[in-house]
């Protein structure tokens, strides 16, 4: 249905920027780069699509499912934030985001510049 003139833009993340299944997550983890932050560990593949892909983990050793719900929410906002400024909408990328359990007592302008400058580090290494 289209959106109407003036209508606030969606900012959710269309099914087919996600990854979903298991094997498109171990495919990353083999297959991709690793780049460690404070609060998570960023996984980055191409993907041969042309678009960008995101995947989160938040196991339960970050607590209970609002806790890791919370962080997944965090993850995904940042990620929104930083995908044009990157570019990584245009490079063709699977990336997976595990978030370490220290995360949870962080705060979100911690957690979103932890995350902010892991992006960043990983955009200027992958040059695709």
């Amino acid at each position: 249905m289209p959106r109407e003139a003036g209508a606030p833009r969606s900012e959710t993340l269309p099914r087919e920027k996600r990854l979903a299944k298991r094997r498109e997550f171990l495919r990353v983890y083999e297959a991709g780069r690793k780049f460690f932050s404070r609060y998570s560990v960023l996984f980055i593949a191409t993907n041969g699509l042309p678009h960008s892909r995101i995947g989160i983990t938040a196991t339960k050793k970050l607590g209970k499912a609002n806790v890791r719900n919370k962080l997944k929410r965090w993850t995904r906002e940042v990620y929104r934030r930083q995908r044009e400024a990157l570019l990584i909408d245009e490079r063709s990328l699977d990336l997976v985001v595990n978030v370490k359990p220290n995360a949870a007592d962080a705060t979100f302008a911690d957690f979103s510049a932890d995350l902010t400058r892991v992006l960043q580090k990983a955009a200027a290494e992958t040059r695709i």
